[in-house]
């Protein structure tokens, strides 16, 4: 997997590194710490963190160093097997890990997502004789009125990152809150020490995006081409369900219906 990820020192801001997750396609910004690295910031090391916080604590939890916003996350070498890797994100519940080792002589840290390993769809080295209707997931909603917070307290719990708005065929995503959160309007707020929580903005005013929709008896290899780009998520038409790359790829691999092959 030649996909490459920014990394980045541990003493750097963290909003340094949350303007990264925001403005490049990236699920977590590992940290470099010498040959191998075994820590990153992703959405849901830091989020967590902030809402921990007093509003007036914001600022200096921000500009402090992104190693206060990072976990550590399971790492492998680059000669392990993929099996290994689909059993971590099983285990954690996490779709990404990293994996350190050479490349043409160089130490190299790589993160591998759940993104990655479902674009093995595309290349015929992993395949399933499952469709959407088999793997999909029930819609999770809350109202437009439902505070950032109240949102991020479910999606951690439930381990979702898409929220839908009670009553439309629409959704928000741990993307989107990062966007609202970060955004320019709100860091201005809390530079200038604003006691408003940004946290309290309502979910109803965030972006948000429409599923593309996608017929039960759709195979998984067409889902994957469907859903491409586009989000983070598929709706099954005329049905309250949705396929998300998790269910793409874990749920065959947990049924033992994930077909991985050594080469296409």
């Amino acid at each position: 997997m030649e996909r490459r990820y920014p990394t980045i020192k541990p003493s750097y801001s963290l909003l340094s590194v949350l303007y990264l997750l925001r403005m490049e396609d990236v699920a977590a910004v590992p940290l470099s710490e010498g040959p191998t690295s075994r820590r990153a910031v992703f959405g849901y090391s830091s989020l967590p963190k902030l809402m921990n916080l007093s509003p007036e604590d914001f600022d200096g939890f921000l500009e402090g160093p992104c190693e206060r916003g990072a976990e550590k996350l399971d790492s492998f070498g680059l000669d392990d097997d993929v099996e290994k890797l689909l059993e971590a994100f099983k285990k954690r519940k996490l779709g990404f890990s990293l994996v350190n080792g050479k490349v043409r002589g160089e130490p190299r840290t790589i993160l591998v997502s759940l993104v990655d390993i479902m674009g093995l769809y595309k290349t015929k080295q992993i395949a399933s004789d499952m469709l959407v209707g088999e793997v999909s997931s029930p819609i999770f909603s809350m109202a437009g009125k439902s505070s950032i917070r109240e949102a991020l307290s479910a999606m951690f719990r439930l381990t979702h990152r898409t929220v839908f708005i009670s009553g439309q065929r629409k959704y928000i995503s741990d993307r989107s809150i990062i966007d609202r959160v970060f955004g320019p309007t709100s860091l201005d707020r809390i530079h200038e020490g604003s006691k408003t929580d940004v946290l309290d903005a309502k979910i109803g005013a965030l972006d948000k995006m429409t599923p593309i929709e996608v017929g039960g008896r759709t195979s998984l290899q067409a889902a994957v081409l469907r859903l491409g780009d586009w989000g983070p998520c598929l709706a099954i038409k005329n049905k309250d369900e949705v396929v998300t790359a998790w269910d793409l790829v874990m749920k065959p691999w947990e049924s033992g219906r994930l077909t991985i092959s050594a080469r296409p």
